[in-house]
């Protein structure tokens, strides 16, 4: 017989998991090693981690340990294919923070915004 937890239990549970980001944190560690497959995969998430403290857990989402391996971020394709995709203006924007960081400019950052990652309940 399971033990049912009362609904503020599972709210503050829930919280706790959205304020720590938790989720999204392991949405990009079981990205990256469904596509890397390492043989050693407990070292390998343990080197994960360690980045994950670099760069802070607010900027971890799901692509975070993938996104070099997506198809638009292939630099001679971003080159020569304008699209007009999400990533062909992504690649503008880049571009134009360059030439203003060259000209002493601040940098903007890039428009591309992850899908975030809801947190649901198992029924």
């Amino acid at each position: 017989m399971s033990k049912t937890v009362p609904a503020n239990n599972r709210e503050a549970a829930k919280q706790y998991l959205a304020t720590h980001r938790i989720p999204q944190m392991f949405e990009s560690l079981l990205s990256c090693l469904m596509l890397e497959r390492p043989e050693d995969p407990v070292e390998f998430i343990s080197k994960k981690m360690s980045e994950v403290k670099e760069i802070g857990l607010d900027n971890v989402n799901w692509e975070t340990f993938v996104f070099h391996l997506h198809p638009y971020r292939d630099n001679l394709r971003r080159n020569l294919v304008h699209d007009g995709s999400k990533y062909d203006k992504e690649r503008e924007e880049e571009e134009e923070a360059k030439a203003d960081n060259e000209r002493g400019l601040s940098q903007s950052r890039a428009s591309y915004k992850p899908e975030v990652f809801q947190l649901t309940e198992a029924q």
